[in-house]
Protein backbone atom coordinates (compact mmCIF):
# COMPACT_ATOMS: atom_id res chain seq x y z
CA UNK A 1 0.00 0.00 0.00
CA UNK A 2 1.21 3.54 -0.79
CA UNK A 3 2.83 5.28 2.20
CA UNK A 4 0.71 8.39 1.62
CA UNK A 5 -2.46 6.33 1.75
CA UNK A 6 -1.32 4.72 5.01
CA UNK A 7 -0.70 8.09 6.66
CA UNK A 8 -3.98 9.41 5.27
CA UNK A 9 -5.90 6.49 6.78
CA UNK A 10 -4.01 6.84 10.09
CA UNK A 11 -4.88 10.55 10.19
CA UNK A 12 -8.56 9.87 9.59
CA UNK A 13 -8.58 7.16 12.26
CA UNK A 14 -7.11 9.51 14.87
CA UNK A 15 -9.48 12.26 13.76
CA UNK A 16 -12.43 9.89 14.16
CA UNK A 17 -11.14 8.90 17.61
CA UNK A 18 -10.97 12.57 18.63
CA UNK A 19 -14.51 13.26 17.41
CA UNK A 20 -15.79 10.06 18.98
CA UNK A 21 -14.23 10.97 22.31
CA UNK A 22 -15.81 14.43 22.12
CA UNK A 23 -19.23 12.92 21.49
CA UNK A 24 -18.78 10.32 24.21
CA UNK A 25 -17.44 12.80 26.77
CA UNK A 26 -20.98 13.40 28.02
CA UNK A 27 -21.09 9.81 29.22
CA UNK A 28 -17.51 9.69 30.48
CA UNK A 29 -17.62 12.72 32.80
CA UNK A 30 -20.01 13.47 35.59
CA UNK A 31 -22.15 11.14 37.60
CA UNK A 32 -19.85 11.01 40.62
CA UNK A 33 -21.55 11.81 43.95
CA UNK A 34 -21.19 15.35 45.31
CA UNK A 35 -23.31 15.00 48.46
CA UNK A 36 -20.77 16.43 50.91
CA UNK A 37 -19.99 19.49 48.79
CA UNK A 38 -23.66 20.17 48.17
CA UNK A 39 -24.63 19.80 51.84
CA UNK A 40 -22.01 22.37 52.81
CA UNK A 41 -23.08 24.90 50.19
CA UNK A 42 -26.80 24.41 50.84
CA UNK A 43 -26.29 24.89 54.58
CA UNK A 44 -24.73 28.30 53.91
CA UNK A 45 -27.54 29.38 51.61
CA UNK A 46 -30.52 28.08 53.60
CA UNK A 47 -29.57 27.02 57.14
CA UNK A 48 -31.87 24.49 58.72
CA UNK A 49 -33.61 23.45 55.49
CA UNK A 50 -33.01 20.53 53.17
CA UNK A 51 -35.06 21.16 49.99
CA UNK A 52 -33.01 18.55 48.10
CA UNK A 53 -31.62 15.26 49.35
CA UNK A 54 -27.79 15.58 49.17
CA UNK A 55 -27.56 11.88 48.35
CA UNK A 56 -29.15 12.53 44.94
CA UNK A 57 -26.62 15.21 43.92
CA UNK A 58 -24.01 14.20 41.34
CA UNK A 59 -21.45 16.03 39.22
CA UNK A 60 -22.81 17.20 35.83
CA UNK A 61 -21.23 15.97 32.59
CA UNK A 62 -21.25 19.35 30.85
CA UNK A 63 -21.84 19.96 27.15
CA UNK A 64 -18.82 21.99 26.04
CA UNK A 65 -16.63 19.05 25.08
CA UNK A 66 -19.40 17.29 23.15
CA UNK A 67 -20.15 20.49 21.22
CA UNK A 68 -16.56 20.53 19.93
CA UNK A 69 -17.66 17.62 17.73
CA UNK A 70 -19.76 20.07 15.71
CA UNK A 71 -16.59 21.77 14.51
CA UNK A 72 -14.28 18.77 14.43
CA UNK A 73 -16.83 16.42 12.86
CA UNK A 74 -17.34 18.74 9.90
CA UNK A 75 -13.59 19.27 9.66
CA UNK A 76 -13.04 15.51 9.61
CA UNK A 77 -15.60 15.14 6.84
CA UNK A 78 -14.08 17.89 4.69
CA UNK A 79 -10.54 16.60 5.19
CA UNK A 80 -11.67 13.10 4.27
CA UNK A 81 -13.15 14.40 1.02
CA UNK A 82 -10.11 16.55 0.28
CA UNK A 83 -7.93 13.51 0.85
CA UNK A 84 -9.76 11.49 -1.78
CA UNK A 85 -7.21 12.83 -4.24
CA UNK A 86 -4.66 10.64 -2.44
CA UNK A 87 -6.67 7.55 -3.41
CA UNK A 88 -8.53 8.46 -6.60
CA UNK A 89 -7.97 10.97 -9.39
CA UNK A 90 -8.64 14.64 -8.63
CA UNK A 91 -11.30 14.82 -11.34
CA UNK A 92 -13.26 11.92 -9.88
CA UNK A 93 -12.79 13.26 -6.34
CA UNK A 94 -14.16 16.66 -7.38
CA UNK A 95 -17.34 15.10 -8.74
CA UNK A 96 -17.93 13.26 -5.47
CA UNK A 97 -17.08 16.20 -3.23
CA UNK A 98 -19.64 18.66 -4.56
CA UNK A 99 -22.91 16.82 -4.01
CA UNK A 100 -21.82 15.08 -0.80
CA UNK A 101 -20.54 18.34 0.70
CA UNK A 102 -23.79 20.09 -0.20
CA UNK A 103 -25.91 17.48 1.58
CA UNK A 104 -23.72 17.14 4.67
CA UNK A 105 -23.20 20.88 5.15
CA UNK A 106 -26.96 21.48 4.88
CA UNK A 107 -27.58 18.90 7.60
CA UNK A 108 -24.79 20.46 9.66
CA UNK A 109 -26.36 23.92 9.41
CA UNK A 110 -29.64 22.60 10.79
CA UNK A 111 -28.06 20.54 13.57
CA UNK A 112 -25.70 23.35 14.64
CA UNK A 113 -28.54 25.88 14.77
CA UNK A 114 -30.75 23.57 16.83
CA UNK A 115 -27.98 22.68 19.28
CA UNK A 116 -27.02 26.35 19.65
CA UNK A 117 -30.60 27.11 20.70
CA UNK A 118 -30.61 24.14 23.08
CA UNK A 119 -27.41 25.37 24.73
CA UNK A 120 -28.81 28.91 24.91
CA UNK A 121 -31.95 27.68 26.65
CA UNK A 122 -29.85 25.67 29.09
CA UNK A 123 -27.62 28.67 29.81
CA UNK A 124 -30.59 30.96 30.50
CA UNK A 125 -32.09 28.34 32.82
CA UNK A 126 -28.83 28.02 34.74
CA UNK A 127 -28.42 31.78 35.14
CA UNK A 128 -32.06 32.20 36.15
CA UNK A 129 -31.74 29.59 38.89
CA UNK A 130 -28.30 30.75 40.02
CA UNK A 131 -29.45 34.31 40.76
CA UNK A 132 -32.69 33.19 42.44
CA UNK A 133 -31.22 33.08 45.96
CA UNK A 134 -31.56 30.97 48.01
CA UNK A 135 -33.72 28.13 46.73
CA UNK A 136 -33.10 28.65 43.02
CA UNK A 137 -29.38 28.72 43.71
CA UNK A 138 -29.68 25.49 45.70
CA UNK A 139 -31.47 23.83 42.78
CA UNK A 140 -28.74 25.09 40.44
CA UNK A 141 -26.00 23.73 42.70
CA UNK A 142 -27.72 20.36 42.93
CA UNK A 143 -27.92 20.07 39.14
CA UNK A 144 -24.87 21.90 37.81
CA UNK A 145 -22.83 23.28 40.70
CA UNK A 146 -20.05 20.71 41.00
CA UNK A 147 -18.49 20.36 37.57
CA UNK A 148 -15.96 17.49 37.14
CA UNK A 149 -13.02 19.75 36.28
CA UNK A 150 -10.27 17.13 36.64
CA UNK A 151 -12.03 14.50 34.52
CA UNK A 152 -12.82 17.04 31.79
CA UNK A 153 -9.21 18.26 31.76
CA UNK A 154 -7.96 14.70 31.26
CA UNK A 155 -10.35 14.11 28.35
CA UNK A 156 -9.49 17.45 26.72
CA UNK A 157 -5.77 16.64 26.97
CA UNK A 158 -6.31 13.29 25.26
CA UNK A 159 -8.43 14.90 22.54
CA UNK A 160 -5.69 17.47 21.93
CA UNK A 161 -3.10 14.71 21.53
CA UNK A 162 -5.34 12.86 19.08
CA UNK A 163 -5.87 16.05 17.07
CA UNK A 164 -2.15 16.75 16.81
CA UNK A 165 -1.47 13.22 15.57
CA UNK A 166 -4.42 13.57 13.20
CA UNK A 167 -3.10 16.80 11.70
CA UNK A 168 0.49 15.58 11.50
CA UNK A 169 -0.45 12.34 9.73
CA UNK A 170 -2.55 14.17 7.14
CA UNK A 171 0.24 16.63 6.38
CA UNK A 172 2.66 13.74 5.84
CA UNK A 173 0.10 12.04 3.60
CA UNK A 174 -0.46 15.15 1.53
CA UNK A 175 1.53 18.38 2.19
CA UNK A 176 -0.99 20.15 -0.04
CA UNK A 177 -3.25 20.42 3.00
CA UNK A 178 -0.94 23.20 4.26
CA UNK A 179 -1.59 25.18 1.08
CA UNK A 180 -5.35 25.17 1.60
CA UNK A 181 -5.60 28.16 3.93
CA UNK A 182 -9.23 27.52 4.88
CA UNK A 183 -8.38 24.04 6.20
CA UNK A 184 -5.39 25.35 8.15
CA UNK A 185 -7.48 28.13 9.68
CA UNK A 186 -10.24 25.67 10.48
CA UNK A 187 -7.86 23.26 12.18
CA UNK A 188 -6.25 26.06 14.21
CA UNK A 189 -9.69 27.38 15.15
CA UNK A 190 -10.61 23.92 16.40
CA UNK A 191 -7.54 23.93 18.63
CA UNK A 192 -8.32 27.45 19.90
CA UNK A 193 -11.90 26.52 20.78
CA UNK A 194 -10.63 23.54 22.76
CA UNK A 195 -7.86 25.45 24.54
CA UNK A 196 -10.24 28.24 25.58
CA UNK A 197 -12.70 25.65 26.89
CA UNK A 198 -9.89 24.13 28.97
CA UNK A 199 -9.01 27.55 30.39
CA UNK A 200 -12.64 28.24 31.27
CA UNK A 201 -12.90 24.92 33.11
CA UNK A 202 -9.71 25.64 35.02
CA UNK A 203 -10.05 29.36 35.78
CA UNK A 204 -13.72 29.78 36.71
CA UNK A 205 -14.89 29.03 40.26
CA UNK A 206 -16.26 25.48 40.34
CA UNK A 207 -19.90 26.51 41.07
CA UNK A 208 -20.09 28.53 37.83
CA UNK A 209 -18.00 26.30 35.53
CA UNK A 210 -21.20 24.78 34.10
CA UNK A 211 -22.34 28.28 33.07
CA UNK A 212 -19.04 28.99 31.34
CA UNK A 213 -19.14 25.55 29.75
CA UNK A 214 -22.62 26.16 28.31
CA UNK A 215 -21.64 29.64 27.12
CA UNK A 216 -18.66 28.26 25.23
CA UNK A 217 -20.82 25.49 23.82
CA UNK A 218 -22.98 28.21 22.24
CA UNK A 219 -19.88 29.89 20.78
CA UNK A 220 -18.70 26.55 19.39
CA UNK A 221 -22.09 25.79 17.85
CA UNK A 222 -22.22 29.24 16.22
CA UNK A 223 -18.71 28.76 14.80
CA UNK A 224 -19.78 25.39 13.40
CA UNK A 225 -22.94 26.96 11.99
CA UNK A 226 -21.04 29.74 10.24
CA UNK A 227 -18.49 27.34 8.81
CA UNK A 228 -21.21 24.96 7.66
CA UNK A 229 -22.94 27.84 5.85
CA UNK A 230 -19.66 28.81 4.17
CA UNK A 231 -19.09 25.19 3.18
CA UNK A 232 -22.65 24.93 1.86
CA UNK A 233 -22.28 28.05 -0.28
CA UNK A 234 -18.92 26.86 -1.56
CA UNK A 235 -20.36 23.49 -2.56
CA UNK A 236 -23.05 24.93 -4.83
CA UNK A 237 -20.74 25.92 -7.73
CA UNK A 238 -18.98 22.55 -7.44
CA UNK A 239 -22.30 20.74 -7.85
CA UNK A 240 -23.16 22.73 -10.98
CA UNK A 241 -19.68 22.18 -12.39
CA UNK A 242 -19.88 18.43 -11.74
CA UNK A 243 -23.34 18.26 -13.33
CA UNK A 244 -22.10 20.18 -16.35
CA UNK A 245 -19.10 17.89 -16.73
CA UNK A 246 -21.32 14.82 -16.49
CA UNK A 247 -23.70 16.21 -19.11
CA UNK A 248 -20.77 16.84 -21.43
CA UNK A 249 -19.51 13.31 -20.82
CA UNK A 250 -16.14 14.47 -19.46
Amino acid sequence: MNVKVIFFVVGLVFGALAVGLEIGAHGLTGGAPAAADFATQAAHLAPGTAPIDPGTVTRPPGIGISYLALVDGLLLFVLALEGLSVIVSQQRAARIQGIVTLIVSLVWVIVSAVLALVALGLLLLMIGLFVAVPFGTIVYLAKWGFFPVAESAAILSLILLLKLIWGGALVVANPRFLVVKSLVVWFLLSLVLQVVLSFLHGLLPVPVVSIGDALWAIVTAVVALVWAVITLIGAIPAVFKAAHSTADGT
